[in-house]
Formats: C-alpha cells, structure tokens, sequence
C-alpha cells in the first residue's frame, strides 16, 4: 500500500501484460479441481479473468442510422440475428455495439484482428444476452473459445455494456469450446 492511497497496491501484472491472474490460493477445493484438470488433460487450466466496459451515445447512434452509409454501418458490424432483433430501434443496437466494444476490450485486442461483426451478441431463450463468435476465423488470442458473461442496459440516451471472460494463461492452450453463454 503506498502512504498516499487507502487502497491496496493492485495485484501483480501478468509479463505478457494484461489483467491480472485469477488467484484460487485459499480456496482448498479450487485448488484440487485445478490440480485434477491439469492432471487429467495436460494443459494448465489456471484461468485469467478478463474485463472490457464499453458506453455509447444512443443519441449519436441514431444520427448514424439517418446517414446514406447507414446500411453499409449495420450491415458490417451488426450480424443478421441481432439487425432482426433491434428492427433498427437505436437503443438496442447501442447497447450491441457497446457490448462488442467490452468484448474487443477484455480480449485486449481492441478491433485490430477481430472485427464487429464476429461477435455477436444473442439472446437466449430467457432472453439474457450472451456472446457469440461468428464465421471460421479465429478471435486473437483464442478469445472466440474462452468463457463470457455480458450484461447490458439502456437509458435514455446511454448504452452500456460489461464483458467478463475467463481465459486460459498466456502461452498455454485455450480451454475448449462450449459454455460461453
């Protein structure tokens, strides 16, 4: 803790940068399921949890849809399961486009070698939104195999969105596919 602060110093950061692991230590069971599945399949199994918040102006948004390159705008960041869900009400798309801003943000990436329209945001039949990666081209860092929650909300004129991923450890292999709702 430094003299001028009440809080904490922050955990290590991980050498590849990045958040900073997720510590089970303490945590007797944790510790064993951890051991087991490194045991049983080989590969580290020790998570890291991964974080991206992302807000957008509803009011910019809708502006952005009156545009000529409108079409163009949806039709390249918006897949058409989410185009058919928003029917083009600004707010929703907002809080989409929020929410793959904190997708691109916790895989850490940004959109440099992962583009808008390969995360989808869905619904699920309870209609909680979940994360979703499209097409055959992989995620940075295996980030389209990893584990999601999302949660997004709307009010007036603001969308926002949480991400919250765990991935494997750098350098290790990715945890397999399934579960990312």
């Amino acid at each position: 803790m430094t003299a001028h602060s009440p809080w904490p110093d922050p955990l290590p950061r991980h050498p590849t940068d990045g958040p900073a692991p997720l510590s089970v230590e303490g945590d007797p069971a944790a510790e064993v399921a951890i051991r087991l599945l490194t045991a049983v399949t080989g590969v580290s199994t020790t998570p890291r949890l991964r974080l991206g918040v992302d807000a957008c102006d509803v009011a910019i948004l809708r502006r952005q849809l009156t545009l000529p390159t409108a079409d163009h705008f949806l039709a390249t960041r918006f897949t058409d399961a989410e185009r058919e869900y928003c029917q083009g009400r600004a707010d929703r798309l907002a809080a989409r486009w929020a929410a793959k801003e904190a997708v691109a943000k916790a895989v850490g990436s940004g959109f440099r070698g992962l583009a808008p329209g390969q995360i989808e945001i869905a619904r699920g039949p309870d209609g909680a939104p979940y994360v979703q990666a499209v097409g055959a081209k992989p995620w940075p860092a295996g980030a389209d195999r990893w584990q999601w929650a999302i949660s997004l909300a709307h009010e007036n004129d603001l969308a926002v969105a949480v991400a919250v991923a765990l991935s494997a450890r750098p350098g290790v292999q990715e945890m397999p596919k399934g579960g990312t709702r």
